[in-house]
């Protein structure tokens, strides 16, 4: 679990430390605040005790995933922002439900442009 300084707190969700570290190293270089966990627990945890603007997490986490982390999430903070990042199918029944709650998508592996996009969308930039 890391926390950076800068500008608006985003928070990185994915069991993968790769991602978590590419993705971390991209958003402290946009001028973002970044927090990072490894799982969706680890993520709780954290929001329990940071306000953060926007989570980017992946749709499949070990343990709890999908909607409902998205729940977990929004209960914390229903204002939250979101982006789910995944490597499924674009059929896939929960992606598609994710899509309908009004959730940024973000197919693996993610794009520079891409992410930056998706996040000045969800952030207002």
């Amino acid at each position: 679990m890391t926390v950076q300084q800068g500008g608006p707190h985003v928070l990185i969700v994915d069991d993968q430390a790769e991602i978590r570290s590419f993705m971390s190293d991209a958003l402290a270089v946009f001028g973002y605040r970044v927090g990072a966990a490894g799982d969706a627990d680890e993520a709780l945890d954290l929001l329990a005790r940071c306000r953060f603007d926007l989570v980017i997490s992946d749709l499949r986490l070990p343990g709890l995933a999908g909607l409902e982390f998205v729940t977990r999430l929004r209960a914390i903070d229903p204002a939250l922002r979101l982006i789910m990042l995944t490597g499924t199918s674009p059929q896939d029944h929960e992606l598609r439900r994710v899509r309908e709650a009004g959730i940024a998508v973000l197919h693996k592996p993610v794009q520079l442009p891409q992410l930056q996009n998706a996040l000045n969308e969800a952030l207002g930039g």
